[in-house]
């Protein structure tokens, strides 16, 4: 069985240099997340034609593909003897397929009909089943470099920076996205998402070549992954159920910025803004959430995270037209986010200190399942809710159904917010108190 390499001090120069290499992949893992989740449903419906319902089918189908992979190559990573080199070799093969997939899913084929919904639905699921390697594998990597005290709280903190730094970037060629004017003919929008790839290849790479090396045992087996660690893992469990309702709940809200710049206030440049302004607040707000975590309980800082999303997401239900609700959603958005990936990394430790079995490939997938599922879900129903207020497709959106095209962007985040907060709280004080 492979051996873990000695864990070396937090602050030591080498692992925090290790720690900034590694979590660089977020950045370019985040540029075509984010790029998918805001634009793939705004693409289908306003460029290509294709009705909210059915666009909402694409982006669920394509997460729920990703999300279902996951378990699967899981328990392959976890039967290595070497996992961290088998982590390396999976993100320097598989990091160029995912780029050339993302780049390809956004060249107009110019079908249209059933055609460019099959282009569309294979090009998805390409690139979801390239993405999904890539993810597990530079997720796990992340449990194998948050052994040392303090180390996931820092780690999860690095990984969230960049993923920012990767949402400013989307945000600031948006309107190549949502605003043919600007697109050069889809030049354009072939330079940005050619770009985008290459980013993700470079920072991928980058992650893998800071990985700690692997001490492997020569003869030894890696143990297989148990149903019984997973049922007897409560923390995990409760992670399990937050990390589903936020995910299915929660993107509501961001997916929803491109129709409500372009329906309610006619004006490509405020989806740019207000994207912009999500993804700042949560930059911001990180250094902040890093040393808050450090000094209170984590049941404490997930409840203060939650209740200042759903503060924000009531702002902006009271005044639509000011940012400060965007901001204040990304600020509570950031902690929370951040603390899923502790959470994770904890209840990988209690897993292995109440069996003596350490298994991360199989816990980070199954987290990166529920979280793709929700999100699958949830733009299935964002895109059916779509059709019931009727959005038209390519035409702007009646006065009249404005109203409820900005209830469905903050009530439903809100509900989950609010149903995180209110049952899953007390749970994971408990479960985490036990760690």
């Amino acid at each position: 069985m492979e051996q873990a390499a000695p864990a070396e001090v937090v602050d030591s120069p080498v692992q925090r240099a290790r720690m900034t290499g590694y979590a660089s992949g977020n950045f370019g893992k985040n540029v075509l997340a984010s790029t998918m989740d805001v634009f793939l449903l705004f693409v289908l419906t306003e460029r290509w034609g294709v009705s909210p319902a059915a666009a909402g089918l694409v982006v669920m189908i394509g997460l729920v593909w990703d999300g279902l992979c996951d378990p699967l190559l899981g328990r392959l990573v976890d039967r290595s003897a070497d996992r961290l080199g088998l982590y390396r070799r999976l993100l320097f093969v598989g990091a160029p397929l995912v780029g050339v997939f993302f780049t390809l899913f956004f060249l107009d084929p110019g079908w249209r009909g059933p055609a460019i919904l099959g282009w569309a639905t294979v090009m998805v699921l390409l690139f979801r089943t390239a993405y999904s390697v890539c993810d597990v594998a530079h997720n796990a990597l992340m449990m194998r470099m948050t052994r040392a005290p303090g180390a996931a709280t820092t780690l999860s903190g690095l990984r969230y920076m960049f993923s920012c730094l990767g949402a400013l970037t989307v945000a600031h060629f948006a309107r190549a996205f949502v605003d043919p004017a600007v697109d050069g003919g889809g030049y354009g929008l072939l330079a940005v998402t050619g770009g985008a790839a290459l980013a993700y290849v470079a920072t991928l790479w980058l992650s893998a070549a800071s990985a700690p090396r692997s001490v492997v045992v020569p003869g030894a087996s890696a143990p297989r992954a148990s149903l019984a660690w997973i049922l007897g893992n409560r923390p995990l469990l409760l992670l399990l159920a937050l990390g589903f309702v936020q995910a299915l709940t929660l993107p509501f809200f961001a997916r929803s910025f491109a129709y409500i710049g372009k329906g309610i206030f006619h004006d490509p440049g405020w989806i740019g803004k207000a994207l912009t302004t999500l993804a700042l607040s949560q930059l911001v707000a990180l250094p902040g959430w890093m040393s808050i975590a450090r000094r209170i309980r984590q049941a404490h800082m997930l409840a203060l995270a939650l209740i200042t999303t759903a503060t924000g997401l009531t702002l902006f239900a009271a005044v639509p037209a000011a940012i400060a609700g965007i901001a204040l959603f990304g600020i509570g958005n950031a902690g929370l986010q951040m603390m899923i990936w502790v959470l994770l990394a904890n209840a990988i430790d209690h897993g292995e200190c109440q069996t003596g079995v350490r298994f991360e490939g199989l816990p980070v997938a199954l987290l990166l399942l529920v979280l793709k599922l929700g999100g699958g879900l949830s733009g299935a129903l964002l895109g059916q809710g779509l059709s019931w207020i009727g959005w038209p497709v390519a035409t702007p959106l009646a006065f009249e159904n404005g109203a409820n095209l900005l209830t469905m962007a903050w009530a439903v985040p809100l509900i989950g917010a609010l149903v995180c907060l209110v049952i899953f709280t007390r749970q994971v004080r408990k479960a985490t108190s036990a760690i």
